[in-house]
Protein backbone atom coordinates (compact mmCIF):
# COMPACT_ATOMS: atom_id res chain seq x y z
CA UNK A 1 0.00 0.00 0.00
CA UNK A 2 1.21 3.30 -0.93
CA UNK A 3 1.51 6.03 1.52
CA UNK A 4 -0.27 8.39 -1.27
CA UNK A 5 -3.54 5.90 -0.74
CA UNK A 6 -2.81 6.22 3.33
CA UNK A 7 -3.36 9.75 3.25
CA UNK A 8 -6.88 10.85 4.64
CA UNK A 9 -8.38 13.28 2.04
CA UNK A 10 -11.26 14.87 4.43
CA UNK A 11 -14.73 16.14 2.81
CA UNK A 12 -16.50 18.94 3.39
CA UNK A 13 -17.80 17.92 6.41
CA UNK A 14 -13.80 17.95 8.06
CA UNK A 15 -12.95 20.70 6.33
CA UNK A 16 -16.08 23.09 7.69
CA UNK A 17 -14.68 21.62 11.17
CA UNK A 18 -11.56 22.57 11.41
CA UNK A 19 -11.91 25.64 9.80
CA UNK A 20 -15.21 26.35 12.16
CA UNK A 21 -12.43 25.72 15.41
CA UNK A 22 -10.03 28.02 13.46
CA UNK A 23 -11.97 30.75 13.13
CA UNK A 24 -13.10 30.54 17.02
CA UNK A 25 -10.03 30.29 17.88
CA UNK A 26 -9.12 33.71 16.18
CA UNK A 27 -12.20 34.83 17.37
CA UNK A 28 -11.34 34.31 21.02
CA UNK A 29 -7.93 35.47 20.41
CA UNK A 30 -9.41 38.80 19.05
CA UNK A 31 -11.55 39.11 22.17
CA UNK A 32 -8.85 38.64 24.56
CA UNK A 33 -7.06 41.66 22.47
CA UNK A 34 -10.34 43.63 22.93
CA UNK A 35 -10.49 43.51 26.21
CA UNK A 36 -7.41 44.42 26.71
CA UNK A 37 -7.98 47.17 24.50
CA UNK A 38 -10.95 48.69 26.22
CA UNK A 39 -9.28 48.27 29.58
CA UNK A 40 -6.83 51.28 28.81
CA UNK A 41 -9.23 53.94 28.33
CA UNK A 42 -8.08 54.65 32.30
CA UNK A 43 -4.93 55.78 30.24
CA UNK A 44 -6.13 58.31 27.78
CA UNK A 45 -2.78 58.91 26.39
CA UNK A 46 -1.66 55.33 26.28
CA UNK A 47 -5.26 54.26 24.71
CA UNK A 48 -5.10 56.77 22.26
CA UNK A 49 -1.04 55.53 20.65
CA UNK A 50 -2.90 52.01 20.50
CA UNK A 51 -6.04 53.49 18.36
CA UNK A 52 -3.59 55.43 15.82
CA UNK A 53 -1.43 52.40 15.80
CA UNK A 54 -4.87 50.87 14.53
CA UNK A 55 -4.79 52.83 11.96
CA UNK A 56 -1.94 51.41 10.00
CA UNK A 57 -2.74 49.42 6.82
CA UNK A 58 -1.38 45.83 8.15
CA UNK A 59 -3.49 46.11 10.97
CA UNK A 60 -6.12 47.05 9.25
CA UNK A 61 -5.85 44.30 6.77
CA UNK A 62 -5.95 41.74 9.88
CA UNK A 63 -9.44 43.72 10.83
CA UNK A 64 -10.27 42.39 7.00
CA UNK A 65 -9.16 38.81 7.93
CA UNK A 66 -11.46 39.43 11.84
CA UNK A 67 -14.16 40.09 9.81
CA UNK A 68 -14.25 37.10 7.70
CA UNK A 69 -13.26 34.53 10.38
CA UNK A 70 -16.42 36.62 12.50
CA UNK A 71 -19.06 36.09 9.51
CA UNK A 72 -17.19 32.62 8.21
CA UNK A 73 -17.50 31.12 12.09
CA UNK A 74 -21.12 32.47 12.77
CA UNK A 75 -22.28 31.04 9.53
CA UNK A 76 -20.95 27.82 9.60
CA UNK A 77 -22.65 27.98 13.47
CA UNK A 78 -25.78 28.36 11.92
CA UNK A 79 -25.35 25.60 9.32
CA UNK A 80 -24.32 23.51 12.28
CA UNK A 81 -27.65 24.22 14.21
CA UNK A 82 -29.66 23.36 10.60
CA UNK A 83 -27.78 19.79 10.70
CA UNK A 84 -28.57 19.48 14.10
CA UNK A 85 -32.17 20.31 14.03
CA UNK A 86 -33.19 18.62 10.76
CA UNK A 87 -31.42 15.76 10.29
CA UNK A 88 -32.60 15.61 6.44
CA UNK A 89 -30.34 18.45 5.81
CA UNK A 90 -27.30 16.54 5.80
CA UNK A 91 -28.35 15.67 2.56
CA UNK A 92 -27.32 19.16 1.56
CA UNK A 93 -24.55 19.63 3.75
CA UNK A 94 -21.92 20.38 1.21
CA UNK A 95 -24.10 22.93 -0.58
CA UNK A 96 -24.72 24.81 2.26
CA UNK A 97 -20.95 25.15 2.85
CA UNK A 98 -20.83 26.28 -0.44
CA UNK A 99 -23.32 28.64 -0.04
CA UNK A 100 -21.65 29.92 4.02
CA UNK A 101 -18.11 30.25 1.79
CA UNK A 102 -19.80 32.42 -0.66
CA UNK A 103 -21.79 34.91 1.77
CA UNK A 104 -18.61 34.92 3.88
CA UNK A 105 -16.16 36.26 1.36
CA UNK A 106 -18.47 38.87 -0.26
CA UNK A 107 -19.83 40.22 2.93
CA UNK A 108 -15.46 39.95 3.87
CA UNK A 109 -14.86 41.91 0.63
CA UNK A 110 -17.81 44.47 0.97
CA UNK A 111 -16.46 45.32 4.36
CA UNK A 112 -13.34 44.59 3.48
CA UNK A 113 -13.79 47.95 1.40
CA UNK A 114 -15.07 50.00 4.18
CA UNK A 115 -12.15 48.99 6.30
CA UNK A 116 -9.62 49.74 3.61
CA UNK A 117 -11.09 52.54 2.37
CA UNK A 118 -8.96 55.58 3.52
CA UNK A 119 -6.06 53.57 1.98
CA UNK A 120 -7.79 52.86 -1.35
CA UNK A 121 -8.64 56.97 -1.51
CA UNK A 122 -5.01 57.54 -0.66
CA UNK A 123 -5.87 59.03 2.50
CA UNK A 124 -4.23 57.64 5.46
CA UNK A 125 -6.11 58.40 9.34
Amino acid sequence: MSLKSRVYRGKSGQWAFITHRITGFLVFAFLLLHIVDVSLIARPRLYDQVHELYGNVLLRLFEVGLLFALVYHSLNGLRIVMIDFFPGSIRNERTVLVAVTVISVGATLAGGYVIMKPFIEGRLL
